[in-house]
C-alpha cells in the first residue's frame, strides 16, 4: 500500500472508529480527501476494483471488543473520556464495526501508519470533533510505540480542555500530531466602533482563524466545524456576524456557516499544496443524547 492509500485509509478508520458519520464526496484511491471535493466538477465514479469505504453500515460483532485500538490506559486520553472510569457499565457499543459494502475494512495499522509519517505533521483544527478525534489518534498510535517518553508536547503543555493548540510529537519519527482549538474556524473578536450594544463579539466570516498560518505545509488536515453554528452559541450570546467592516444582524446562522466555509474553501485553495496536503472536512456529527437517570 502506497503512503497515499495508507493516509487515506487510516484517517477513514479513525474517523469510523469516533463513531462519527464519515461525509466526503464521491472519491477514487488517489484523490481522497486531497483537494477534488473542493471544486464543483470534482465528482468521481468509483473504478470498479475499488472500494468506496464511506458507504456501509453499522454490523454487530461479538468479537470485536476484543480486538479495540486502544483501552483507558492510555495516557493521552483526557479523564472526561475514560467511560468505564467514569462509571459507564454498558459497553455494548464497541460491539459495532462498520461493514462497507462489498468489501471489508483493514485493520488500523500504527506502526504503518506511523512509519508513512515518517517526518511529517498531521493537524486537526476545529471544534471538540476534532478534539476528540485527535486525542484517539494519539491512542491509537502509540500501539506502535514501544517507549511512550518518546511523545511528548512540544511546549510542555497538558493534554486538558483549554483554549489554545496541543502538538504531541512523536520522536522516533520525527512526526507530529497536532490540535488547534477553532470552533468557528474564523476569527472571533470585539465588534467595531460605535457598533449596537446588542453586539458582544463578533465572528468574522471573511477572515480564517489567526491559527491558519500553523497549517500550511502539513501533510494531513482534518478540519471540523458546524457545533458551534447555532442561535444558542451565536445570536442569543451577542454573537453576530461580520464581513469587512460591516456588521450583519439579520444574516441566519445557516447563511453565515456558509460564507465562512467559502472562505476556507479559498484560503485551502490558495495556501495548501495538492502535492503533499490531504484534505478531510466534516461538520455534523450524529446527535444520540438521551435522558437517561
Amino acid at each position: 500500500m502506497n503512503r497515499e492509500s495508507a493516509y487515506a485509509l487510516s484517517f477513514l478508520i479513525l474517523l469510523l472508529s469516533s463513531l462519527f458519520y464519515f461525509n466526503l464526496v464521491t472519491f477514487d484511491q488517489q484523490t481522497l480527501s486531497r483537494f477534488d471535493f473542493l471544486y464543483n466538477n470534482s465528482q468521481k465514479s468509483i473504478p470498479i476494483e475499488a472500494c468506496d469505504y464511506s458507504k456501509g453500515q453499522w454490523v454487530w460483532d461479538e468479537n470485536y471488543y476484543s480486538h479495540q485500538l486502544y483501552d483507558e490506559n492510555c495516557p493521552f486520553l483526557d479523564p472526561g473520556f475514560r467511560c468505564r472510569q467514569n462509571g459507564r457499565n454498558n459497553e455494548g457499543f464497541r460491539k459495532w464495526r462498520w461493514q462497507p459494502d462489498g468489501c471489508d475494512l483493514p485493520r488500523f495499522n500504527a506502526s504503518d501508519l506511523l512509519e508513512k509519517s515518517r517526518n511529517g505533521r498531521i493537524v486537526f483544527a476545529g471544534d471538540s470533533v476534532g478534539r476528540n478525534q485527535w486525542e484517539s489518534l494519539l491512542c491509537m498510535l502509540t500501539k506502535g510505540i514501544s517507549n511512550l517518553s518518546k511523545i511528548y508536547e512540544v511546549n510542555g503543555s497538558p493534554i486538558s480542555k483549554h483554549k489554545g493548540y496541543l502538538v504531541m510529537r512523536f520522536e522516533e519519527y520525527n512526526m507530529t500530531v497536532e490540535y488547534y482549538r477553532a470552533p468557528f474556524l474564523s476569527i472571533i473578536g470585539r465588534p467595531p466602533r460605535n457598533s449596537s450594544n446588542d453586539i458582544k463579539m463578533t465572528i468574522r466570516l471573511d477572515e480564517l482563524h489567526w491559527y491558519c498560518n500553523k497549517w500550511v505545509g502539513a501533510d494531513v488536515l482534518v478540519f471540523n466545524s458546524g457545533h458551534w453554528w447555532n442561535s444558542d452559541k451565536t445570536i442569543k450570546t451577542g454573537s453576530y456576524f461580520q464581513e469587512g467592516g460591516k456588521v450583519n444582524m439579520s444574516m441566519t446562522v445557516n447563511e453565515a456557516f456558509r460564507r465562512s466555509l467559502q472562505t476556507w474553501k479559498s484560503w485551502a485553495l490558495g495556501n495548501l499544496n495538492p502535492l503533499r496536503s490531504f484534505i478531510f472536512f466534516r461538520s455534523y456529527s450524529p446527535v444520540h443524547y438521551r435522558q437517561v437517570h
